[in-house]
């Protein structure tokens, strides 16, 4: 399993300190909240997407990592079409193709171990009130870079079920997924175990 989505290039949006970063994907996260302009929230896409070249990230990292989450988003705005509206669906799939791309343009332009040593620094006040500022950014850091695992994980399933005929099956896709994030996790958990931090 690749443990780092950080892909080394020399550009603009590298060289962005980490607090930045993680500073304009809190402030994009809120400011998406207060609009249901679907006009408003395609434009601010668009700038969002406009960071991958500027990145002068690899098309072909960049599709590998994207096309599952874009089948999952497909899935998702066909469930809301269907359930509410074609409109609640469009603002509700802009929201979150916005924050996936920007996680997405976050992790690979940005080390662990960077974004790991501004959430220290950033709990490091909370420490007084029990809260582990090392422990805590370790979570935020495996959980911002489990994301694209997961849904690599959904690719590889879906693929293998497809090729057996049982691609629309739910159940044939999610107990594999479960059980194959559940295996992955424990991994994780143990090797982070072995190198003596205790969780």
């Amino acid at each position: 399993m690749k443990l780092s989505l950080y892909v080394r290039r020399d550009s603009l949006v590298h060289a962005l300190p980490a607090g930045w970063k993680l500073s304009l994907l809190l402030i994009t996260g809120l400011l998406i909240l207060f609009t249901d302009d679907a006009r408003l929230l395609g434009a601010g896409l668009v700038m969002v997407l406009i960071g991958f070249p500027l990145a002068r990230l690899p098309l072909s990292e960049i599709l590998h990592q994207a096309r599952p989450l874009l089948i999952v988003l497909a899935i998702f705005f066909a469930a809301h079409a269907t359930f509410t509206s074609i409109d609640t669906g469009t603002v509700l799939t802009l929201r979150f193709a916005i924050m996936i791309a920007c996680g997405l343009l976050l992790t690979l332009t940005t080390r662990v171990s960077d974004l790991m040593s501004v959430l220290e620094r950033a709990l490091r006040p909370l420490a007084p009130l029990g809260l582990n500022p090392e422990k805590t950014s370790l979570v935020f850091a495996m959980t911002i870079r489990f994301i694209p695992v997961l849904a690599e994980t959904w690719e590889t399933v879906r693929v293998a079920q497809q090729a057996r005929g049982m691609d629309r099956n739910p159940l044939a896709l999610l107990i594999p997924m479960t059980v194959l994030t559940l295996r992955r996790a424990e991994q994780i958990s143990d090797a982070i175990e072995a190198r003596g931090v205790d969780l």
